[in-house]
């Protein structure tokens, strides 16, 4: 199994360093955002849709740094409510799907989104439980006049690319676990299957082997992201707790570098569920964690990775 790392952790470093650093790391693969103004911190995606130049530049790059591109991220939510938002994530998705599609590259990355409530609606509306009647409503609103009928349109357009999308299972967007998933797929087809990141699925106490090997070939990527839960917070506000993104003293689940929120069983389990179901994609580093800077944390995890996976030349 070969090791990636999501490129966009180490953003502000020169692309060149960054090539260098990942491959004395034995990293063989990365996940390259297209998110930002510019594309592996250089390039803006226009200009790599439109001149073949800076393509054979970018991958001449990457490769002679003995690396490869196993995914275009784009995350972002194509079914916000403001429809100038909506749209401009769209065509973000479509530039991405176009781009992997010259470069070869199998998998693109995205959030399914989240819509608003109604037609007038002003922001996202992300339902997770029943608990009033008028949740049930929306959410079936949702999924007939905005999840499905996007989806379908992106699903078509990625499979005559001859491009995967891999959804991450992110709260917060209507596929955030292995059900809403599956039910997305099993409407649109098998061109959309899942990102499983383990470290939004850990506060939701998914059992997360179980859950790779329930996806199956639903699995279209994985990346390795830990996470930890923070009882002395937990206590007293349970997991849902809207905390801005920097105050993490007070979360209560922290991003945590790979092996420091769950130990290498857990990780071994992991590794060996994607073996399971014949996953024969990379294992993508991200790195979240506020203690530790971005290069140290993803040396850490890259060395936790080569202690647990399968050989490449097996």
């Amino acid at each position: 199994m070969k090791t990636g790392v999501f490129l966009e952790c180490l953003r502000g470093w020169a692309l060149d360093d960054a090539l260098t650093f990942l491959s004395r790391l034995d990293v063989q693969c990365l996940e390259v955002g297209t998110f930002g103004e510019f594309v592996a911190f250089e390039y803006r995606l226009d200009d790599l849709l439109a001149d073949g130049r800076q393509r054979k530049e970018l991958l001449a790059r990457v490769e002679a740094a003995g690396l490869e591109i196993s995914a275009f991220g784009c995350y972002g939510n194509p079914l916000h409510p403001d429809a100038g938002r909506a749209l401009r994530q769209q065509d973000r998705f479509s530039k991405t799907v176009e781009l992997a599609a010259l470069l070869g590259v199998s998998t693109v990355t995205e959030f399914a989104g989240c819509p608003g409530d109604s037609e007038e609606a002003r922001y996202p509306n992300w339902i997770s439980m029943f608990a009033l009647d008028d949740f049930a409503k929306i959410l079936d609103w949702q999924w007939s006049e905005r999840v499905l009928p996007y989806w379908e349109r992106a699903a078509t357009f990625a499979a005559d690319h001859d491009v995967r999308v891999a959804l991450e299972l992110y709260p917060g967007s209507v596929v955030f676990n292995p059900r809403t998933l599956m039910r997305l797929r099993d409407a649109v087809g098998p061109a959309i299957g899942a990102l499983v990141d383990p470290s939004h699925l850990f506060w939701q106490q998914i059992d997360i082997p179980a859950a790779v090997r329930y996806l199956g070939p639903a699995v279209h990527r994985i990346h390795l992201n830990d996470s930890q839960l923070r009882p002395q917070n937990l206590a007293e506000a349970g997991v849902l707790n809207p905390v801005a993104g920097l105050a993490w003293t007070d979360k209560t689940w922290v991003h945590r570098t790979v092996g420091f929120g769950h130990g290498v069983d857990f990780w071994k389990d992991f590794v060996a569920s994607a073996m399971e179901i014949g996953y024969s994609g990379d294992l993508c580093i991200e790195q979240g964690d506020p203690l530790f800077a971005d290069d140290d944390g993803i040396a850490k995890a890259a060395a936790l990775v080569r202690s647990i996976a399968p050989s490449n030349d097996r």
